[in-house]
C-alpha cells in the first residue's frame, strides 16, 4: 500500500521528517538565499579594499561618534558565529558517530553563524580602518586575521548553502561535512592571531615552551628534534682565551670609550686622530708631533701616548676620555696596556687570540669582565631590530597621518590652514588667521581625525562655542601653543585648557577670562608665556598665578 502523502510513515525516520517540508516547497526560497550569500561574500570580500577608497576614508576621518563606536562591538559581536559553529560542529560530529540516527537541523544556526559573522567583519574592519592601520602583507598579523575572518565566513555561506540544497535533495555527500570543518579551522586559525593582537601573548606558544622545559617525555621529545641531522650548534659564548686580542678585547673597548670622537664611522678626528684601525693608531693625530707623543708605540706602553693620557687624574686637562664622557675601567687599561706592551712593531697587525699571545690569567680574567662578542652582536642586532622597528611606526604612521591630511584638505577651509610644522615632522599646526569669524563648531569637529597631532592652534576671532572648545582641546593632548584670542571663551573652557599638560604658549587676549579661571591653569607646569590684556583678569590674579608658577610670563600688553 502506498504511503499518504501526510501520513505519520512518511516522518517515521529522521531523513524523512527534515527533508519532508524540503520536497514538498518552491525552490523560490533556496534561490534566493543563494543569491544572497553570494552577493554577501562578494561585498565582504571587496569592502577592505573600498575602505581605503576617499568616500569611506571621508567618512572614517569625519570624527562623528559612531565611526569609532561601530568598531568597538567588534569584540563583542565576534563570539557569536564563534559559538554558533562550535556547537554546530558538535552536533554534526555526534551524528556522524550514530551513523545518521541523529540528524539535528542546524541549517538555521548555520545561517545566524553567517549572519553574525558578516557584522563581525563589517565592525573588525571598521575597527582597523579607524586606527588607521593599513597592511599589504601576509607578514602582519592582522592582515591574516582580517582576511582568513573573512574567508571563515565565505566558506561559511557555502556550508549553508551545501546545507540547504542538500536537505532538497536528501543527498548526504561530503561537501556539506568538507566545507564545515575548513570553516571551523580557518574559524580557529584567524582568531588566533586576533587573540595574539588582544592579549599580546601566543598561548599556543607559551603551552609548549611550558611542556618542554617542565614535563620530562616533552623535553626528550624537544631535545630529539633539535638533535635529529645534525650536531647541535654550542650555544655558550666565546672563551677569553680565545677572543681575538684586537678585535674582540682592545676594539670593542676603544668603541665604547674613544671611537665617538675618533672614528671614520662617527664623521670625527678630534685632533686629528682616527682610532678605529691598527694603521690609524699608528699614524697618530695631526696636532701632536714627534715621537715624544705618538699615538701606538707597539710593544711599549709608556712612550704610547694613548695610554699616558688614559691615567692621568681626571682633573688634568689631557686626561682621556674628557670629563663628561663615560671613563675607562682598571681592567679595560690593563688590557689595553698589555695589548700595546706585547704587539710586535709592524706596519699591519696580526691579529691572534690572548692564548695565542701568550696573555697571563690576571689578563684573561679582566677580558673575562668585558661584554663576549656573542653578547655584544646581539645587543648590536637587537638595537638594530629597535631602531628599524621605531622607523618602521613612524612611516605607517605618517601615511595614516597623511590620509587623514588628503582627505581634510579636501574641504577650502583647511587648504592651506593645516599643514606640517617640518618637513620631516609630524606634528601639525593650524591657524584660522584666513577664516577668522567663518570658522564655527562643525568646522573645527573636522579636526578631531588628527587632533592628537597638533602642537599649534590659532583660533583667533573664530566663532567657536565655549562648549565644543571644552569637549575637543583635551583631545589635543600634545598642544605647545593655542591662541584663542578675541573668542567668545570664559573661564568655563579654562578646565579644558587644564588638561594640555604640554602646553607652553597661551594666548587669551580679547576673551572673558576671570582670575578665578586663571587659577586653573596652575597645573601647567610646562606654561612659559600667558597673554591676558583687554581680559577680566586682573593684576592681583596674574600674581597668585605667578605664586603657583613661578616661571610664566604674565603679559597684559596696553589695557
Amino acid at each position: 500500500m502506498d504511503e499518504e502523502p501526510n501520513s505519520p510513515e512518511k516522518f517515521n525516520s529522521p531523513e524523512k521528517y527534515e527533508n519532508a517540508d524540503a520536497e514538498d516547497g518552491s525552490a523560490v526560497g533556496p534561490i534566493f538565499l543563494t543569491l544572497f550569500v553570494l552577493t554577501v561574500i562578494g561585498v565582504l570580500i571587496y569592502l577592505p579594499f573600498y575602505m581605503e577608497q576617499d568616500p569611506m576614508l571621508e567618512i572614517l576621518n569625519s570624527g562623528q561618534w559612531w565611526v569609532s563606536n561601530v568598531g568597538e562591538y567588534h569584540p563583542l559581536i565576534l563570539h557569536l558565529p564563534i559559538g554558533i559553529v562550535f556547537l554546530t560542529l558538535v552536533m554534526e560530529v555526534c551524528c556522524w558517530f550514530s551513523f545518521g540516527k541523529y540528524r539535528p537541523r542546524t541549517a538555521v544556526a548555520l545561517f545566524l553563524a553567517f549572519i553574525t559573522g558578516i557584522i563581525a567583519c563589517v565592525t573588525g574592519v571598521f575597527d582597523l580602518s579607524v586606527e588607521g592601520w593599513k597592511a599589504e602583507e601576509w607578514d602582519d598579523d592582522m592582515f591574516k586575521h582580517m582576511w582568513v575572518g573573512i574567508g571563515f565566513v565565505g566558506v561559511l555561506g557555502f556550508a549553508f548553502l551545501a546545507k540547504l540544497w542538500g536537505s532538497r535533495s536528501g543527498s548526504r555527500g561530503p561537501v556539506y561535512g568538507t566545507l564545515l570543518i575548513v570553516a571551523g579551522g580557518a574559524m580557529g586559525y584567524g582568531a588566533h592571531f586576533g587573540g595574539l593582537a588582544t592579549h599580546g601573548s601566543d598561548p599556543v606558544e607559551n603551552t609548549w615552551s611550558g611542556l618542554t622545559e617542565n614535563v620530562e617525555i616533552f623535553k626528550q621529545w624537544a631535545g630529539d628534534d633539535d638533535s635529529e641531522g645534525e650536531e647541535p650548534a654550542s650555544t655558550g659564548k666565546k672563551l677569553a682565551k680565545d677572543r681575538l686580542a684586537f678585535a674582540e678585547v682592545v676594539y670593542p673597548i676603544m668603541d665604547e670609550k674613544c671611537l665617538y670622537c675618533h672614528s671614520e664611522e662617527a664623521g670625527k678626528s678630534k685632533g686629528g686622530l682616527l682610532m678605529d684601525t691598527y694603521e690609524n693608531l699608528l699614524i697618530g693625530g695631526d696636532s701632536l708631533d714627534g715621537d715624544e707623543y705618538r699615538t701606538l708605540v707597539p710593544g711599549d706602553s709608556k712612550q704610547s701616548y694613548m695610554i699616558e693620557v688614559m691615567v692621568l687624574p681626571k682633573d688634568d686637562d689631557m686626561h682621556m676620555p674628557p670629563p663628561k664622557k663615560k671613563q675607562m675601567e682598571e681592567h679595560e687599561i690593563k688590557l689595553l696596556t698589555w695589548w700595546v706592551d706585547n704587539i710586535p712593531n709592524t706596519e699591519t697587525l696580526e691579529d691572534n687570540t690572548l692564548e695565542e699571545m701568550g696573555a697571563p690569567p690576571e689578563i684573561v680574567e679582566a677580558a673575562e669582565m668585558l661584554v663576549s662578542p656573542e653578547e655584544r652582536q646581539q645587543i648590536e642586532e637587537a638595537a638594530e631590530a629597535a631602531k628599524a622597528k621605531v622607523e618602521q611606526e613612524k612611516v605607517a604612521k605618517r601615511e595614516a597621518l597623511q590620509n587623514a591630511l588628503d582627505t581634510l584638505k579636501q574641504d577650502p577651509a583647511f587648504k592651506t590652514s593645516l599643514n606640517y610644522s617640518s618637513q620631516d615632522s609630524n606634528d601639525l599646526e593650524f591657524t584660522a588667521v584666513s577664516l577668522r569669524g567663518k570658522l564655527d563648531d562643525t568646522t573645527f569637529l573636522k579636526l578631531a581625525s588628527v587632533s592628537t597631532y597638533l602642537t599649534s592652534v590659532k583660533l583667533g576671532s573664530a566663532s567657536i562655542t565655549e562648549e565644543t572648545l571644552a569637549a575637543e582641546l583635551p583631545k589635543m593632548k600634545n598642544l605647545i601653543k593655542l591662541d584663542l584670542s578675541q573668542t567668545q571663551v570664559g573661564d568655563t573652557a579654562l578646565d579644558a585648557v587644564a588638561q594640555l599638560e604640554s602646553l607652553e604658549w597661551l594666548n587669551l587676549y580679547g576673551t572673558k577670562v576671570t582670575d578665578a579661571g586663571l587659577m586653573k591653569l596652575k597645573g601647567l607646569g610646562n606654561l612659559q608665556k600667558i597673554y591676558l590684556w583687554q581680559t577680566k583678569a586682573t593684576a592681583e590674579g596674574a600674581k597668585a598665578l605667578n605664586a603657583e608658577l613661578p616661571s610664566v610670563e604674565v603679559i597684559f600688553g596696553v589695557k
